[in-house]
């Protein structure tokens, strides 16, 4: 009977919004459902395919890269804390960036094109450093970053 509300509990869940296997072993185990429960409903959700960490990666890849403007450092951090493993989630960055095409480093110019006008009122120093923070956060590499921060200061 509980390995049924567990079930349920986890398809709530999931109407919500999508889950990577941790993340939601993580959420049933805080509700109260044994280890062994939790391990019978992530079975059965992945055996009808509403449980699938290859696709939610994608999708979480996708929807941060090309809504949110995050490199593939930060993305990959994101799919850690939400449990998805290290090969699943490289498989899912590298096959989005080349699917859609992203080049990290024009992205990276893009993003700090848009972040200059929020750091215009700033004498040149400072909009330097903290573009190059706000880069750093969101996941590029300290060689885009520099590239793109002087081509977005204009130097």
């Amino acid at each position: 009977m509980t390995e049924q509300r567990a079930y349920d509990r986890a398809l709530a869940l999931l109407a919500g919004r999508g889950y990577a296997t941790g993340e939601l072993r993580r959420r049933l185990a805080r509700s109260g459902f044994s280890v062994d429960e939790v391990a019978v409903v992530l079975d059965r959700l992945t055996a009808v395919g509403l449980l699938d960490d290859a696709a939610y990666a994608r999708q979480l890849t996708r929807a941060k890269v090309l809504g949110g403007g995050a490199g593939a450092r930060r993305v990959q951090r994101e799919l850690a804390a939400r449990g998805v493993g290290r090969e699943v989630a490289e498989r899912a960055i590298a096959t989005v960036m080349q699917d859609e095409g992203v080049d990290e480093s024009v992205l990276a110019e893009q993003v700090a094109r848009r972040r200059m006008t929020a750091l215009a009122r700033f004498d040149p120093a400072t909009q330097r450093r903290r573009l190059y923070a706000y880069l750093a956060r969101r996941g590029y590499s300290a060689d885009d970053i520099r590239r793109a921060v002087k081509l977005a200061i204009g130097e």
